[in-house]
C-alpha cells in the first residue's frame, strides 16, 4: 500500500489549479464560461494522449514478427471509444453562449486549437496528413500474409476471425474520427459563425476543408460486395460468377 490519498494519486490539486481563466472572477458569468471552455479543452488533450498511446500499442501489436491481432483489437476499440468521448467534449461547447465566448476570446491572442501538437499527431497516425497510417499499413500487411484481401475478409465474415474483427475495429475508429471532426465544424459554426478562427485560420471553413475519414480502403472493400445491379454477392455464390 502506498499510503497516498485519492487526491494525491491523481494529483488533483495540481489538476484543479491548472484551470486558470483570464477573466477576473468578479465578472462571474464570463469567468465561469471561460472556465468551462478551458476544462473542455484540457480534458480533450488528456484523452487525446490516451488515444495516441493506444494507437501506438496497437501498431506494435499488429506489427511483425508476432502480429498479436487480439491485442491490437483491444487497443483500437479503446481508442475509438475514447475518441467518441473527445467528440462529446467538442459537442458540449454548444452550451457556450456566443456572447460569452466573444467576451473572453480576445485574451487568447493568437493561441488556437489548431496549434495542438496532439491533434496533428493524431491526424498523422490516422493517415490524414498525406502520409499513410503505419497502423493501417501493418494491418494490410497482415491481410496479405494470409493470402486474402479486404473484400474477401468482409465477404467471408464472420468466419474471417481476428482479421475481420480488427477491420471492424478500425472502421469504428474511422467513424469516431469522422464524427469528431464533424462535431468540431458544427460547434465552431454555432459559436462563431463565419468569423475567422484564432491563430489565423478561417474558422469553420478551415475545418471543413480538412474533413476526411481515415482508412478509406475499408469503405471501398464494403462497396465491392455489391454488384453493379445492386444485389449482394454472397460467399456461397462466389464461384458461380
Amino acid at each position: 500500500m502506498t499510503g497516498k490519498t485519492y487526491a494525491e494519486i491523481i494529483h488533483l490539486p495540481q489538476v484543479l489549479d491548472s484551470v486558470a481563466p483570464n477573466t477576473p472572477p468578479a465578472n462571474r458569468r464570463v469567468h465561469t464560461a471561460e472556465h468551462f471552455f478551458l476544462v473542455a479543452h484540457q480534458t480533450s488533450e488528456l484523452w487525446l494522449k490516451q488515444v495516441l498511446m493506444d494507437l501506438a500499442e496497437a501498431t506494435v501489436a499488429v506489427g511483425r514478427p508476432n502480429r498479436d491481432l487480439p491485442q491490437a483489437i483491444e487497443h483500437v476499440e479503446r481508442a475509438a471509444a475514447v475518441l467518441r468521448l473527445v467528440a462529446a467534449h467538442v459537442a458540449v461547447f454548444r452550451r457556450l453562449l456566443p456572447g460569452d465566448f466573444a467576451a473572453f476570446r480576445p485574451t487568447f491572442g493568437n493561441a488556437s486549437g489548431a496549434q495542438s501538437e496532439q491533434f496533428h499527431r493524431l491526424r498523422g497516425e490516422l493517415g490524414l496528413h498525406g502520409q499513410p497510417s503505419v497502423l493501417f499499413a501493418e494491418f494490410v500487411a497482415a491481410v496479405a500474409e494470409q493470402s486474402t484481401t479486404l473484400e474477401a475478409i468482409y465477404r467471408q465474415a464472420p468466419q474471417s476471425g481476428d482479421l475481420y474483427r480488427l477491420a471492424e475495429s478500425l472502421a469504428d475508429l474511422s467513424q469516431a474520427a469522422w464524427h469528431w471532426q464533424l462535431d468540431h465544424v458544427e460547434t465552431v459554426t454555432r459559436v462563431i459563425g463565419r468569423a475567422p478562427g484564432t491563430g489565423g485560420t478561417t474558422g469553420a471553413e478551415y475545418l471543413t476543408r480538412r474533413l476526411a475519414a481515415p482508412f478509406p480502403q475499408l469503405w471501398e472493400a464494403r462497396s465491392l460486395l455489391y454488384r453493379a445491379d445492386g444485389g449482394v454477392k454472397c460467399p456461397h455464390d462466389a464461384n458461380q460468377s
